[in-house]
Parts: C-alpha cells; structure tokens; sequence
C-alpha cells in the first residue's frame, strides 16, 4: 500500500501545480500529513486496545470443530478500520504447526467477540496461542504491533478419544488370589470386611448377617449385605517412549490411545476394576490410575492425554520392572507400544509382575502374532484397532 500512497501523494502534488487554489492546497496538505495523523492516532489506539481469548481449555472428540471465542476490548474513542490477529496452534511433537490470520474492524468503545471453529484429527493436547496482533489504517500504510496479555493470550483444547466397541470376552479374575482394596458400587457379595448395605430382614436372609445394635435401636429386624470385591486383575500399559518425530507419529500415537481407551471402556462399561499406567511429567516419572466406572474412566483419559504425551522416562517397562517384588500383582498386563524388543520383553516377563502379558504393537505393520510362554504378540497396525482386538481374552 506503500506504492498507492506514493501515486497519491504524486497525483495530489501534481493536482496542486495544475490547479492552485485552496481546495488542491488542502488536499495536497492532508495527503501529506496522512502519515502522521494516523500514526498518531493508531498509537493511541494502540494502547487501549486488548485482545485474548476468553475460554478456559475445553475437550473435543477427534474432528469435531471447537468454538474459540476471542475478545477484543477497544476503550479508546476511534474505530480500527483493519485488525490483524495472527493464531499459531500446534501440538506437543510440533510436527503439525499452523498459522491462521483473522481480519476484522474494531469498533470504537465497544468490546467485540470474535468465534474461530477449529478443528483437529489427531489425539493430544492442541495448543493455541495468539502469537501477534496488528493493527492498520485504512491504506494499510501504518501498521502498530499490539502488545498481548501472557495470561489470555493462550488456550489449548484436549482431544478425546473416539469410542471404538469391542465385545471381546472379559475373564473373572476374582479366584486369581489377588488382593482387592475396591469393592462393587453395584453388587453385593460375601466379604464381610465391608458392608455394601442394610435392609430390614426378608424371609431366608441369614441370621448371622443380622446387625444386632441397629435391631435393637430401629426395633426391627436389620441385615448386612457384605460387599463383592472387585479384583484389580488387569493392567493396561500405554508405551509412547518409541514414538519419533516422523510423519506417521501421530497415527501411531492416536491408534495406541485408541486400543487402551477401547479395552479401558469395554471393561468400565461392565464395572470390571482395571488400572492405567503411563510415564507421566511428575515427580515419579509414571502415573498409574485405576477405573472402576465410565466416570473414572473419562477422568482418567483426560489425565492421560491432557498431562502431556512426551516424557522424558524411556519407558513404562521400566517402572514395572523396578516395582516388581517377584510376586504377580496383575492377572493380566496388557502393554500397548510402538516397538517391542528384547529388552522390554524380559523387563516384562522378569518382573513376574503379571500372571499373562499381551503385546500390542504398532511397529509391526508386516509382522505376525504369536505366543512364547506366557506372552502373547498382536501387530497393531494404523487405524485397524477394532480388527486386532477382536480375538483378545481380556
């Protein structure tokens, strides 16, 4: 715009010579002192006016668009004829990074809200950030950069993962001989270290189960419903330490989250305890989560992929080979990896830390299932989670 203003300054110049007088002086005056009159008044826009996001972090399932409000506050007195605000928003490989522009005027003394709907395909968490706002006159000839607000000048958006139904046959662990500290929300059972409930007494309840003090209390009848334990006997594992930054990581990544989310609510849905275990960014280097319910499993998928997916732990083999006590504390490990070798084999297989181990591997697009001993080894190719899962006793 440069150019246009100089054929005008030109043109308003050569006016002037041809045609004297006060109208062509004037003209010729304001086209010269455009410059200045508005790089005065874009300064003092400049410094009243304030953009941000308003939202805190939401969730979105994969590809559905996400409103992102904008607020733009102008307190000054004189409208913006052109604001440019410049998005940047990429994941935490930072292999994807894109850049949106956004036009818009701004009013004078007037707050606007401006929706962006942004979408994305791969799981994780998307971080967005305003990375710079400009403000322009109308020949786009002065030009002043906003300063932003750290606070509001930054959101992410967490994808969840998508619900893939597996029906695969779930096996009863609870004559395993493990331990148990969780108990059925649901069913009641015999384990008469925890009451699951109290009712007044029906025709063929046990007398022994008749709560004494509350009869005599109530002057009726009660009985105790002892609880069911429910045996944690599965452990699912989700390995990202053999993840590089090529260009199929983050499909390798999505279809590793999507066979632990499709186990882990398979198993919520039929009430059956299992943990969840990840390297994490904490102080322990892992984090371990137990589901027991849908809710349980929603909030742990959201610490899952909302703390962070690249650590710097090598791997999840590792703390379980450094907790094992040489006694099985699972049934069933189920460990979910891009690149199954030799050494997380007998970290695995060494810990005793599991009665049965099943791989699922991501690597192993053009290799074979098989099974050595008590380890059983399913390749895991892209997108095809339904397909590898279906055969799994879990």
């Amino acid at each position: 715009m440069i150019v246009v203003y100089s054929i005008l300054l030109l043109v308003s110049l050569l006016f002037y010579i041809q045609f004297e007088g006060a109208f062509s002086f004037y003209l010729f005056c304001f086209v010269a002192a455009y410059p200045v009159i508005f790089g005065i008044l874009t300064y003092i826009v400049k410094k009243k006016l304030r953009v941000g996001f308003d939202c805190a972090d939401k969730t979105a399932l994969r590809g559905n668009s996400v409103p992102i409000n904008l607020i733009i506050d102008n307190d000054s007195s004189l409208p913006v004829p052109n604001c440019e605000i410049t998005l940047r928003y990429s994941t935490e490989f930072g292999i994807q990074t894109e850049t949106v522009k956004i036009h818009t005027p701004v009013f004078p003394k007037n707050s606007q809200v401006l929706t962006v709907r942004i979408s994305y395909k791969h799981y994780g968490t998307l971080n967005i950030e305003i990375a710079k706002v400009r403000i322009f006159d109308i020949l786009r000839i002065i030009r002043r950069r906003i300063k932003l607000r750290s606070a509001s000048s930054n959101t992410s958006i967490v994808i969840f993962p998508d619900h893939i139904p597996i029906a695969n046959r779930i096996n009863d662990y609870s004559e395993s001989g493990l331990e148990s500290e969780t108990y059925s929300k649901t069913k009641k059972g015999d384990d008469a270290s925890e009451i699951f409930d109290i009712h007044t007494y029906n025709e063929g309840d046990k007398i022994s189960r008749i709560h004494w003090k509350l009869s005599a209390k109530q002057d009726e009848m009660m009985v105790k419903d002892y609880s069911l334990p429910t045996t944690n006997g599965i452990l699912l594992v989700i390995d990202f330490s053999g993840l590089t930054s090529d260009h199929a990581v983050l499909d390798r990544m999505d279809t590793l989250i999507d066979a632990i989310a499709a186990i882990s609510m398979h198993l919520a849905e039929y009430e059956t305890a299992h943990s969840i275990l990840w390297c994490a960014r904490n102080a322990d280097g892992y984090e371990k989560r137990q589901v027991t319910d849908l809710e349980s499993y929603t909030e742990t998928m959201g610490a899952l992929i909302g703390g962070g997916l690249r650590t710097a732990r090598s791997s999840p083999a590792e703390v379980i080979s450094e907790q094992s006590s040489g006694s099985a504390r699972y049934a069933h490990i189920i460990y979910c990896t891009n690149g199954f070798d030799d050494r997380i084999r007998s970290m695995l297989t060494g810990s005793g830390y599991g009665y049965r181990y099943t791989v699922l591997d991501t690597a192993a697009d053009n290799s074979r299932g098989y099974t050595d001993g008590n380890l059983s080894y399913i390749p895991l190719p892209i997108n095809a989670v339904a397909e590898s899962l279906e055969n799994i006793a879990i």
